[in-house]
């Protein structure tokens, strides 16, 4: 017991990354608590990411000692749950961390350190790499089936860099965790030694108290998704602008996470949802990329592009679709297999200790859908989880894009009124020369305002004909920097058809100092009347006051930059003047003077004959 304890001055070092860092005191008097050593002091943990968020250090006490006052001595134990994990007197397999007695594991924790090359029976200078970490995941693996281990009055606080508690003597397992990192299991210590260094010491008090730390090892969980609106090959960014039914394409960025060599199970997936979007899995691409951002030559999920399913069972890739008021679209990819070992295969290489890639990007496309709202956010956002055997789960905040569309609201005035016409019906193409199909919106119109949205391609039943209410209609799911032209079709009763049509184009609003991404405001609206086409307005915050020329039939309306996707378009209709309205005094008139002309040719036929009766 003696040998062992000698051991014990250079006490369990994290892994082969740990470092020693050790803080001692001055000579103490060892304080027990039914025999057990309660001395306690500053353990640090060095290396803490700046920007490392919500970070949680879960603790477990896997040494304890028991001194003697007899003897003036004190003695290593394992904690019942530590025993119960390291030592297998039935099936010894060393290899995995669990060893033939209690001696045995101690001294296999000893051994870490290396200390004079006492360590596992047969080894010198300590333990491999790979050992430590047979002992730290054999240890985290048993906590993570078991519950209630954890030891409650490890109360660490971070600053700056430095993460620090008060421990009393022993050794302890730390599971760190973060929302933004994944890092690797520790063991950290408090020590003991008598004040000669040799083990001699008869005085009480004569003993010294130090804390071996260790750096926090770990690397950073980075997920970027980002979006295009102009192609998979168009420039990506935060946001994007489309037209319900037309495709939007996203990148999503995922750096490779880094595991502990002998994890059995390492598991990382990347999870995409797209709101009121619509993913289509067989433009799925995926490929990995080295750290000179060279491109695998092969993809990493190969589709069949008929049944839109994955082909290569190295990993999984599925689409879950939900239905609603707000129908999402999810992309999964899982990267690791702990069958197979996929992640072993593909991610990492054992021969060389090497990462070959530095990160995967993920490409596909995906339809807005009719249920796409103007006035705010179409939101969408991947997010990353990392799972492995001895650790709990991490997930990153979502990496979060987002995709707008525009609403035209249409009135049609009767001419040289104020009065609303109607049943006056309009089609509208696009860029393109396309005419736009569309599905009334049975759900959002009123009776005097009905709301057409562009029809997605899953519809059917559409229309490219739209037809005003008393109060106008609204027209949802237009693009930016798309020239629309709208053209009336049927005018209202009574009242001629405008053949005036009117190209608009609708310009996204950025704001002063901003990083020049759309964000679904309109601030300009660009038109052109077919008849003066020369003349076009560009409404902004610039130059508002401009007016719309005089004497044009169409009119458009536009809040400031405040008002979120909508603008306004009116058209004036001119009166039949060759059919007044029935009921009016027109009729009249010309009954009055029908008559008039029937009475003359009777007093004029009358005349006639007198005049041959006398003759």
């Amino acid at each position: 017991m003696k040998r062992i304890w000698k051991k014990a001055a250079a006490l369990l070092m994290m892994l082969a990354m740990v470092l020693a860092m050790g803080t001692t005191a001055g000579a103490v008097e060892l304080e027990t608590s039914s025999g057990v050593v309660t001395n306690s002091a500053d353990v640090e943990i060095k290396d803490v990411p700046n920007d490392v968020a919500n970070l949680l250090y879960t603790t477990y006490q896997v040494i304890s000692a028991t001194y003697n006052s007899t003897s003036n001595s004190f003695a290593w134990q394992l904690t019942e749950w530590a025993k119960d994990a390291l030592v297998d007197t039935v099936n010894l397999t060393p290899a995995e961390g669990k060893y033939s007695s209690e001696t045995a594991a101690l001294q296999a924790i000893f051994g870490l350190t290396g200390s004079n090359g006492t360590g596992i029976a047969g080894e010198s200078g300590g333990t491999t790499t790979t050992e430590q970490n047979d002992i730290v995941n054999t240890l985290a693996a048993y906590i993570a089936s078991h519950s209630n281990n954890e030891y409650s009055s490890a109360n660490w606080t971070t600053t700056g860099t430095i993460s620090s508690a008060t421990l009393p003597v022993g050794a302890y397992l730390v599971i760190p965790s973060a929302t933004n990192y994944s890092f690797l299991n520790m063991l950290v210590s408090v020590d003991v030694a008598d004040t000669t260094g040799s083990g001699g010491s008869t005085a009480k008090d004569g003993w010294v108290v130090s804390a071996n730390g260790a750096v926090l090892k770990g690397n950073k969980l980075i997920i970027e998704k980002t979006v295009s609106d102009s192609g998979i090959d168009g420039t990506y960014g935060s946001t994007a602008d489309a037209q319900i039914g037309t495709k939007v394409y996203y990148q999503v960025k995922v750096y490779v996470p880094k595991f502990a060599k002998n994890d059995s199970e390492k598991v990382f997936t990347v999870a995409d949802t797209a709101t009121n979007l619509k993913i289509d899995l067989g433009s799925v691409e995926i490929y990995a990329y080295d750290t000179n951002n060279q491109k695998s030559t092969d993809p990493l999920i190969a589709f069949d592009s008929t049944a839109g399913n994955a082909t290569d069972a190295q990993y999984v890739a599925s689409v879950t679709d939900t239905t609603g008021t707000s129908p999402t679209s999810t992309l999964t990819v899982i990267f690791s297999n702990s069958t197979y070992k996929y992640y072993d295969k593909t991610f990492y290489s054992s021969a060389s200790d090497s990462y070959p890639y530095e990160y995967v990007i993920i490409t596909y496309e995906a339809e807005l859908l009719d249920e796409a709202v103007v006035t705010t956010r179409n939101a969408n956002g991947a997010a990353l989880t990392y799972d492995y055997d001895n650790h709990e789960s991490v997930t990153t905040a979502a990496s979060v894009t987002n995709v707008y569309t525009y609403e035209l609201d249409l009135t049609k005035y009767g001419e040289g009124t104020a009065t609303k016409l109607a049943n006056a019906s309009f089609e509208l193409t696009d860029g393109t020369g396309n005419k736009l199909c569309f599905i009334k919106d049975n759900s959002a119109s009123t009776p005097d305002c009905p709301v057409y949205r562009v029809a997605d391609s899953s519809e059917t039943n559409t229309s490219t004909v739209i037809t005003t209410g008393t109060e106008g209609v609204k027209i949802i799911g237009l693009d930016e920097s798309v020239a629309y032209t709208i053209g009336e079709t049927v005018a209202p009763s009574g009242y001629t058809l405008n053949t005036n049509t009117l190209t608009f184009t609708i310009t996204d609003y950025t704001a002063s100092g901003s990083d020049d991404s759309p964000n679904g405001i309109i601030d300009v609206i660009t038109l052109a009347e077919k008849q003066g086409a020369s003349t076009t307005l560009n409404w902004s915050t610039s130059n508002s006051s401009q007016d719309w020329p005089t004497g044009r039939t169409w009119n458009v309306s536009l809040d400031t930059p405040s008002a979120t996707g909508i603008f306004g378009l009116s058209l004036t209709d001119t009166k039949i003047s060759a059919l007044p309205a029935t009921g009016s005094i027109g009729i009249i008139v010309f009954t009055i003077a029908g008559v008039a002309i029937m009475i003359l040719a009777l007093v004029l036929i009358n005349s006639g004959k007198s005049k041959q009766k006398k003759a």
